[in-house]
């Protein structure tokens, strides 16, 4: 009990010391911008953003990859903290305020890109737009270093897009396309002379609507113009397939590349990309050796000043919308690779790597499941009619497999009416079967009616890339949710990545790396 109570007694006087300390700082509970950073400075700056990457996305793709006792790239990194995610006017946020709070290190509203919280989402309340904010890549910009944005969305879609854009609806991305544009009306002065590097979907969002792309895919501009050719005529490099993403060298800065009319493809279905498409990896590492140097579009050599990155995942966060924690776990993997790709191609000494996401969503691991049967510290044999010890996924693409004490092996948990459960779950979206229950083992189901339909064949058991583990709740698009997500860092100013923070956090972690 002395014991007990001495224990106490330290953390009182320890918290009672943090609240003097806070008093007399202002560095306590909280107050994450205040923290002294006098280590060395960070070069450049890449932000690995995993779209809707939560935890349980994190542990699930980390069992599927390398086993429960392994490693992601992520793991390694020697700093993380937990990122509260919520915005200005809601518990659960989109992407659109988490990815402002992360490029400005300021709060803001559901749907709003670029502006403070004093505007609401398309100015519903007609009271006109609040400041704008200052973002990091704009800062970058204006100190002469060389910016790139690489997303495997549409490049005019929430999170790129909050890297550059000022607009109190996220979803006019028409307009979004515009603000990148050097010779528009309407450019975004804060960038200098332009971004340096632009690689993503979204080619709709530069093509009119009276036109189709190189893939035969409807534009959906309104105002007539082709802003692929205008950009070129602004002095981009444009391409549009593999072929010419790999003709890309440093002498062609600045570059835009539009690898799909939406949403670039799931790395599961990449392959099959009729018009061809490179990698988050590839796009990564390109982009990174073009950012090293080169030439500015007026074709004199640029001074290294070294240059901030950041990078999406952003199909991860589609794939979860779609109940499909298949093509989620991925994509993740994909998003694993390519940031170990980019530890590989550049000098941690002198450039600061942070991995985040925006947000989490709705889906879990479920039931107590075993691991496979050659990790179990003890004889454990399949019961009769168990598939246990051929285990999809190392487990988690499967069943929840449970022992049986009286038998003396492992079989397959079941539900209050005798039914198997798989260890993917989701609390809500398009994989509620109606209240019905069916043996995942023999399940089709292929979404609840407005769903997206996943590329491929009816799905032919659990382990199937198009199967839909279930929801709670029926929704034809699952959710967000609002629980912290993980930052990883390493480099240059990686020390102050600590504690649980605010998101916005992030953005002052990176500017006083950066010297700004």
């Amino acid at each position: 009990m002395r014991g007990r109570v001495n224990a106490t007694l330290a953390v009182g006087l320890f918290i009672a010391a943090a609240s003097a300390a806070t008093a007399a700082r202002g560095v306590f509970h909280g107050q994450d911008t205040d923290r002294e950073f006098r280590g060395r400075r960070a070069r450049n700056v890449i932000l690995f953003v995993g779209d809707g990457m939560g935890v349980s996305t994190v542990t699930a793709t980390r069992v599927y990859s390398v086993g429960v006792a392994g490693q992601l790239v992520m793991d390694q990194f020697p700093y993380t903290a937990l990122s509260r995610t919520f915005s200005s006017d809601a518990i659960t946020p989109d992407s659109a305020p988490t990815m402002v709070a992360m490029m400005s290190g300021q709060n803001t509203n559901g749907g709003v890109l670029g502006l403070d919280e004093t505007t609401e989402y398309a100015d519903f309340n007609r009271d006109g737009d609040g400041k704008p904010l200052r973002t990091l890549l704009e800062q970058a910009k204006q100190n002469g270093m060389r910016v790139g944005v690489v997303s495997t969305a549409r490049i005019t879609n929430a999170t790129p897009a909050a890297t550059y854009a000022h607009i109190n609806n996220r979803d006019q991305e028409n307009a979004i396309s515009l603000q990148a544009l050097p010779t528009d009306a309407t450019y975004n002065a804060a960038l200098g002379d332009g971004i340096d590097v632009l690689f993503g979907g979204g080619r709709r969002h530069f093509v009119p609507n009276s036109s189709v792309d190189e893939e035969s895919a409807r534009g959906s501009r309104t105002d007539g113009r082709d802003l692929r050719t205008e950009y070129q005529a602004a002095g981009y490099r444009y391409v549009h397939d593999t072929a010419g993403f790999t003709t890309l060298t440093r002498q062609s800065l600045p570059v835009l590349g539009l690898f799909e009319s939406s949403h670039m493809e799931w790395e599961w279905d990449r392959a099959s990309d009729a018009g061809g498409e490179p990698s988050l990896t590839a796009m990564t590492l390109k982009s990174i050796d073009l950012l090293k140097g080169g030439q500015s579009r007026r074709g004199d050599l640029q001074r290294d000043n070294g240059y901030f990155l950041m990078v999406e995942s952003g199909r991860i966060d589609h794939a979860h919308h779609d109940g499909s924690a298949f093509r989620a776990l991925h994509d993740t993997q994909e998003f694993d690779k390519a940031i170990a790709a980019a530890v590989q191609a550049v000098d941690l000494r002198e450039t600061l790597i942070i991995v985040t996401a925006d947000h989490s969503h709705v889906f879990t691991i479920a039931g107590y499941t075993l691991r496979p049967r050659s990790e179990v510290p003890y004889p454990l044999q399949p019961c009769a009619g168990s598939n246990y010890g051929a285990l999809a996924g190392n487990g988690i693409l499967d069943l929840v497999y449970d022992w049986n004490a009286s038998g003396g092996c492992a079989e397959p948990s079941k539900d209050s009416n005798g039914v198997p459960y798989t260890a993917l779950v989701y609390g809500n979206g398009p994989g509620y079967r109606g209240g019905v229950r069916v043996d995942p083992t023999i399940d089709t189901f292929v979404g609840i009616p407005g769903s997206t339909n996943l590329p491929g064949p009816d799905p032919t058991g659990f382990a199937d890339p198009n199967y839909r583990p279930e929801s709670a709740v029926p929704l034809a698009s699952e959710t967000h949710a609002a629980e912290e997500v993980a930052i990883y860092a390493v480099g240059p100013g990686a020390e102050l990545v600590r504690g649980t923070v605010k998101n916005t956090f992030i953005y002052h972690v990176m500017a006083k790396a950066l010297g700004f």
